[in-house]
């Protein structure tokens, strides 16, 4: 679930290579800010990709949630990987 009305989770699904799956969400509204993706499972990691699912940079965790910062209308797309 994600704490921002104005940001839409688009995509979930397992990854291509089949490491963690990928989320992809974008900001609707032309507003900027701080949102959290809370998940329902332990997060051991997330890393912000790119469209080819390769890693580009570790995002921050917290009690199971993703702490993003968003752009008016950026999309990201997101790898998630669970502790075991």
């Amino acid at each position: 679930s994600c704490s921002s009305p104005n940001v839409i989770i688009e995509t979930v699904k397992q990854a291509e290579d089949g490491d963690g799956i990928i989320v992809r969400l974008y900001e609707s509204q032309r507003k900027r800010g701080q949102v959290r993706v809370r998940m329902r499972s332990a997060v051991e990691s997330a890393w912000q990709t790119n469209l080819l699912e390769e890693n580009e940079s570790a995002l921050s965790v917290e009690n199971d949630s993703i702490i993003l910062h968003l752009k008016p209308y950026q999309i990201v797309t997101m790898r998630v990987k669970f502790s075991l």
